[in-house]
């Protein structure tokens, strides 16, 4: 049709050439016969007059083509506008309504639209039409109760200015709406429904069981069984015993929805059981609602429990659309009595490292006594079977030089078997020039990237060992040849201690690497007062019969006076927004390791105040960093507050650092934090009153 059509435009080209080619016979014939002359003429006007009457009808029947096309995309475009199921509406370049459809007011549900924003009809929030008009896309909206797809588009316009020769070029907007309720309801379904598995986890069994008598072990495993297979059927799931410690379990999505919004109180129930055990129990619970197939639902289930035990127990980790929630873990992490991990740890550091060419050893940035302490522990274990050791220190640290300015006003000096140890202590660069395809790197008191004392080491050697007390965070390192987090020891010095014995028996510890370790305990522990247990007095047993000096240690914890002062400043200064939480604020600080010390010696101090199970202690320093310690009882989990701001730690030693945020940014979240944690205790020791 469109061919034809072509073909009877370029018609009057053709008639015209033929016309001329008629003239010119006409002319030759006219000019051999004269006579021929007037019935020539004759001819060609009567040829001429039908070649232009045809031609005017021929346009006159294109015209009318034209119009009757026209005419028909004009119907159809009215009946899309107002029959097909799409709302449209224009909004001007000053985001005021200039049309919409019928169906379009319809779905809205409004009237009189006319002139208003699109944060006035849709369910937008404000300044929604600068945002939409930036660029085009989609997104689901609710309206009445029904789901629609909002694709939008922004629409350039030109308005005259007052001169004629300018133009003024802006942006509309055109909102398309189509209602999609019935599949949005299906995928709702198809989410609610769907499979999610779970792995729970009798975190202390033993340490339960252990001198009860066979009665009691079985009104214990029963009323556990029934607690647990009626929390299934309450959820519409199902449960299945793998053996007397662990058991999988299915849920629907809703399900773990709702136990999320439960907040998994069935760690609170099952902490309750009391059948003639002496110790609660507790139960660790992986859930994985992200899996293509079964087989990778189960691994994923078993990776969460995996990583809820590795922080300690006593709480649900649940994986779902690619993140991971953790709900729990507000209960002390009981220590493990037997060392059966630490001897297997111990053997296969032993085996990586007869393996490796040379062995690095790294703490977190601006090492503290426990990371020092780890940091020569564990090269020592290097150095003993031969191997190149090197440690990796930050630069201008204030614990190093701490015990630099000890060891100069005491005149101590060292052993030839200790002096060793200042040989092999390199900067960054120094230890990256010596790295080779067969290096392995131990990081100790600390398993995130974002804290090594040197990241381009962590990315430059393969082979990696992790060692650290801390609870696990979700942004591990990865790729690790072995990762032995220990949250319920006290520190990192008490497990390189254990490591020490296991590694080789006949192996002695020196008086200086005795006292390096004994330091670190000492101060992850405040001085055996916090997170301490059988093992961590056993660990400090065995360095003190190995030489460490109490004493020495003693006056590594020694502050100056303009330390002490500052402190006392901050405690003056702080303020309690919440009942049993206070919080201060140094401002201005240089970014080193003295204002960290005093920031974390604070928190230390105002949780000795009666009434305060929490404390804060906030550092802005002049580069736009935040620094937070965070410090508890053992009551609250400073951990999961700190967790949210992107830090970590422990459940009662805990801290942050962030950049560009000031005091009143993360104020308000550490508050709303501890307070939900203080209602939820409050609301446990009034329940268990109550049971009473």
């Amino acid at each position: 049709m469109f061919n034809r059509f072509n073909r009877n435009m370029n018609s009057k080209a053709d008639t015209n050439i033929y016309l001329l080619i008629i003239l010119l016979l006409s002319a030759v014939v006219c000019y051999l016969q004269p006579k021929l002359i007037i019935p020539a003429l004759i001819i060609v006007a009567v040829t001429y007059y039908f070649a232009r009457r045809n031609l005017i009808n021929k346009e006159i029947f294109f015209s009318s083509y034209l119009d009757n096309i026209i005419r028909n995309i004009e119907r159809t475009n009215h009946y899309a506008v107002r029959k097909l199921d799409i709302g449209m509406a224009v909004f001007s370049k000053d985001g005021k309504l200039q049309w919409k459809n019928e169906l379009f007011q319809m779905w809205t549900g409004k009237k009189n639209l006319e002139g208003k924003r699109p944060e006035e009809v849709l369910p937008l929030p404000p300044n929604s039409f600068e945002l939409l008009s930036v660029r085009d896309g989609e997104q689901l909206i609710q309206m009445e109760g029904r789901y629609y797809k909002m694709r939008y588009a922004s629409v350039q316009t030109q308005e005259r200015a007052e001169r004629k020769d300018n133009l003024n070029t802006s942006s509309g907007l055109m909102i398309y709406l189509t209602d999609v309720t019935d599949f949005e309801i299906l995928r709702q379904k198809y989410g609610n429904d769907k499979l999610c598995l779970a792995y729970a986890r009798f975190d202390n069994y033993e340490e339960v069981m252990r001198g009860m008598s066979e009665t009691n072990i079985a009104n214990v495993n029963g009323e556990i069984n029934e607690l647990l297979s009626k929390w299934a059927a309450s959820q519409h799931g199902f449960i299945c015993r793998m053996n007397k410690e662990m058991c999988l379990l299915g849920f629907t999505q809703s399900a773990v929805l709702d136990m999320i919004e439960d907040k998994f109180t069935i760690l609170d129930r099952f902490r309750e059981v009391r059948s003639g055990n002496h110790f609660a129990p507790t139960l660790s619970i992986g859930i994985s609602c992200d899996g293509l197939t079964l087989e990778e639902l189960m691994q994923n289930a078993n990776k969460s429990l995996s990583v809820a035990l590795s922080r300690g127990g006593d709480q649900a980790v649940v994986l779902k659309d690619q993140a991971t929630q953790f709900f729990g873990g507000t209960s002390t992490v009981a220590a493990k009595s037997t060392r059966v991990r630490a001897r297997i740890v111990a053997q296969t550091i032993r085996e990586q490292m007869l393996q490796a060419d040379r062995i690095f050893v790294m703490g977190h940035h601006n090492e503290d006594y426990d990371a020092i302490g780890a940091t020569i522990g564990m090269a020592k274990l290097g150095m003993s079977i031969g191997k190149p050791t090197i440690i990796v220190a930050s630069e201008n640290n204030e614990y190093y030089n701490r015990i630099a300015e000890v060891m100069e006003k005491k005149n101590i000096i060292l052993a030839n078997e200790d002096a060793k140890y200042l040989d092999i202590v390199l900067s960054e660069d120094d230890a990256l020039k010596l790295v080779t395809p067969k290096s392995m790197l131990i990081l100790v008191d600390h398993h995130r990237p974002v804290l090594a004392a040197s990241k381009k080491l962590l990315e430059a050697v393969a082979n990696k060992i992790v060692v650290d007390h801390h609870r696990r965070a979700e942004d591990i390192i990865s790729d690790t040849i072995l990762l032995y987090l220990e949250p319920s020891s006290s520190s990192t010095s008490e497990l390189v201690t254990e490591l020490i014995g296991y590694f080789d028996d006949r192996l002695e510890i020196t008086p200086s690497e005795a006292t390096a370790l004994y330091a670190g305990i000492v101060l992850d522990t405040k001085n055996f007062a916090v997170q301490t247990g059988e093992r961590t007095f056993e660990a400090a047993a065995l360095l003190r019969r190995s030489g460490a000096d109490p004493n020495l240690v003693r006056l590594l914890f020694k502050d100056d006076m303009d330390l002490v002062q500052a402190k006392a400043k901050l405690i003056a200064e702080a303020r309690m927004p919440l009942p049993g939480l206070a919080i201060t604020v140094l401002r201005n600080a240089t970014r080193d390791t003295k204002s960290s010390v005093l920031a974390a010696q604070t928190a230390d101090t105002l949780l000795t105040i009666d009434g305060i199970s929490v404390s804060a202690a906030i550092v802005e320093y002049k580069d736009g960093f935040l620094g937070v310690s965070a410090r508890s009882d053992g009551t609250i989990n400073v951990q999961i507050i700190m967790e949210e701001l992107g830090g970590g730690g422990h459940q009662t030693v805990a801290g942050v650092q962030i950049a560009n945020k000031r005091a009143r940014d993360v104020e308000p979240q550490i508050i709303a934090l501890a307070k939900t944690q203080l209602e939820e205790r409050d609301s446990n020791e009034s329940n268990s009153v109550a049971r009473c």
